[in-house]
């Protein structure tokens, strides 16, 4: 996990993901610690990436870092976009963000970086009110993992 810059409000993203998160325990403790950092203010946006262990959420899978991350943030939950491979990895990720949006999260899938960036920069830069606007979704190529 780590925290990069975000948008012109001076909100931060906590980015989770990395070749040691391979299993569901491993990512709900991962979704726990970047909830943490969302509730005390340091990040306003998490970005999850799933393409360097090629973790496939299924159904169980989405409930449980769902209801990870709204346990933790509360009433504030952030933006969230989800990076992915193509294939079935993409279609877990829509299921996680279909749940998420029932449960008050804004969330998106992606599976170009530099398309998941300028959404959650977009969403950052938002007043909270407008948070709740429609999820675009893409479907381009694969980029290259993020550095932290």
């Amino acid at each position: 996990m780590c925290l990069e810059s975000g948008s012109s409000r001076g909100n931060s993203v906590v980015v989770l993901g990395g070749a040691r998160l391979t299993s569901l325990k491993g990512w709900v403790a991962e979704v726990d610690s970047g909830a943490l950092k969302v509730r005390e203010g340091a990040a306003g946006a998490v970005l999850m990436d799933f393409r360097p262990p090629g973790f496939t959420p299924g159904a169980k899978d989405t409930n449980a870092l769902v209801s990870a991350l709204v346990a933790l943030c509360g009433e504030q939950v952030p933006p969230v976009a989800i990076l992915t491979n193509p294939g079935p990895q993409y279609g877990g990720a829509r299921r996680l963000c279909a749940l998420g949006e029932l449960r008050g999260c804004v969330a998106a899938a992606f599976q170009a970086e530099d398309e998941a960036w300028a959404w959650l920069h977009e969403q950052l830069d938002l007043d909270p009110s407008d948070a709740a606007a429609p999820v675009p979704v893409s479907r381009s190529g694969h980029p290259e993992a993020p550095t932290c």
